[in-house]
């Protein structure tokens, strides 16, 4: 197969817990130009540029899902999630581990580096992608990869509503569709309307996406303070729970209330984002894109009080976190 020796050495920089910062944007830079070489993308084309609206949230366009592999830390980590959630499923029984992969982009690339240490008979991949341009490169990828034995099924379709009707039971799903603070993107439709289809036992990566209200220092850097607590979370245990009222896609609104800190605590109140890819494997504030603090005002002091916010999370019109404030 083309490239396996990369794939494989890509794979060993991905999984090593040492690998440093360097090393890690050399190989990704390496894996990239792979990526690019065999899939014939234009990441400039306007129609890779282009993103689609799907009435459940953005579906990104061809390039910004492409470019996410320069999220370094965010594909280390994911990748490294994914390659020891199959080996747990293959350590249980006989038979090839079946990822669905939902919104692979016009690469598949959390997945493709797996390929290096399991073969089709151990590791089978359904790919889900809604953009056209993204779907027929990542066709392009495998088959120029020389990988099409590892493919279950290619499906074309919106995830969020997708039905879930091929031979080969699904071991993980797996799905990175998200910003931070899970606003805009697909991922909260689309892990509500694939898990619901699975056997209790099927892994879910990310495991979890939580949500949480912190306080960030008061100066440049603005590194988190602290967690004043959880506002949402997203896994199976809330998509077990998710029972919306009626004429509502809501989840329920939580309310946090805002204590009184010391004055050295008093720096701007922020949505932080950490996610727990599979086991001990994940990200938290600042590692990545999707772990940026997202500042909604400054900490309250006695000439703007503030005694809680409620959190709301919507699914219409977009996927977006709500919040109403009380003084």
């Amino acid at each position: 197969m083309p490239h396996s020796k990369d794939l494989a050495h890509i794979l060993d920089v991905l999984l090593d817990g040492g690998t440093e910062e360097e090393l890690l944007s050399e190989t990704l830079d390496l894996y990239q130009d792979i990526l690019l070489s065999v899939s014939g993308i234009d990441l400039g084309g306007e129609a890779e540029l282009g993103c689609l609206h799907t009435g459940a949230g953005v579906a990104i366009g061809t390039t910004w899902a492409a470019l996410c592999i320069d999220d370094l830390l965010r594909t280390k980590r994911f990748v490294t999630g994914l390659f020891h959630a199959v080996r747990a499923k293959a350590e249980r029984r006989a038979g090839p581990v079946h990822i669905l992969y939902a919104g692979t982009g016009p690469w598949a690339t959390l997945a493709l580096p797996l390929t290096s240490r399991f073969s089709p008979d151990e590791l089978r991949l359904t790919l889900i992608e809604i953009n056209d341009r993204s779907y027929n490169g990542v066709q392009r990828t495998i088959r120029n990869l020389g990988l099409e034995a590892y493919v279950e099924e290619y499906i074309q379709t919106d995830a969020a509503t997708h039905v879930i009707a091929g031979k080969l039971p699904v071991d993980v799903m797996l799905s990175e569709t998200m910003q931070y603070c899970l606003i805009d993107e697909m991922q909260v439709p689309i892990v509500l309307n694939l898990m619901a289809q699975l056997p209790e036992d099927a892994i879910m990566i990310p495991e979890r996406v939580t949500l949480h209200l912190g306080v960030l220092n008061d100066d440049p850097a603005q590194l988190v303070n602290r967690s004043l607590g959880s506002i949402f979370t997203l896994d199976r245990e809330s998509l077990k729970a998710y029972a919306p009222k009626a004429g509502t896609l809501d989840f329920p609104t939580f309310r946090q209330l805002i204590p009184a800190l010391g004055t050295d605590a008093y720096g701007p109140l922020a949505i932080l984002t950490t996610i727990d890819v599979f086991g001990p494997h994940g990200l938290t504030h600042y590692e990545s894109g999707l772990t940026q603090p997202q500042i909604i005002g400054d900490y309250p002091d006695a000439q703007n009080p503030l005694s809680a916010i409620d959190f709301t999370y919507h699914l219409k019109p977009s996927p977006l976190l709500g919040m109403l404030f009380h003084t």
